[in-house]
């Protein structure tokens, strides 16, 4: 498997570095809308409101504590505007970060998920699921995690 070659500085990383990242995550964001939509107006409120508030989490409990923090992130939104929330933490970058994105994410997909049970919207539910494994396939194998130069996060391949 070819990995990208991993960026010297954060000024190194570009568009072009996480351009599928990007896309998967609209495309998730948009399916996740699209299986709530059709239920209820408030159904899509909450989900908006839902991925609103999953980042205030993730500024909070993980990209204050990452190397971006105030420069380009490899995930759209995260960790670009954090610095105009929430102040850096210079404890290290660790797993408790990592649960705190992957708490984060919990709020981006409960609702779909629930939805797609719910409804038995088993094509939804292959699109969704498939869409979400694809992103993070693609983010922690070839974009964002082997450019990243957050050496202190466990998913990244430098980690020691």
């Amino acid at each position: 498997m070819i990995r990208p070659k991993r960026k010297q500085h954060i000024s190194q990383f570009s568009f072009s570095d996480n351009y599928a990242s990007v896309i998967l995550l609209g495309l998730f964001f948009i399916c996740g809308l699209l299986i709530v939509w059709p239920h209820s107006l408030l159904a899509a409120a909450a989900y908006l409101g839902l991925w609103a508030f999953s980042y205030i989490v993730i500024y909070a409990g993980t990209c204050r504590y990452c190397v971006y923090y105030g420069n380009k992130c490899s995930i759209p939104l995260e960790g670009s505007c954090v610095h105009k929330f929430f102040e850096k933490k210079e404890e290290s970058f660790g797993v408790r970060q990592l649960l705190w994105a992957t708490v984060a994410y919990g709020f981006r997909v409960v609702l779909p998920v629930i939805f797609i049970f719910k409804y038995h919207l088993t094509g939804w539910g292959i699109v969704y699921f498939s869409i979400l494994t694809v992103f993070w396939i693609v983010h922690l194998r070839f974009t964002g995690c082997p450019n990243c130069i957050n050496t202190q996060c466990p998913l990244n391949p430098d980690y020691s």
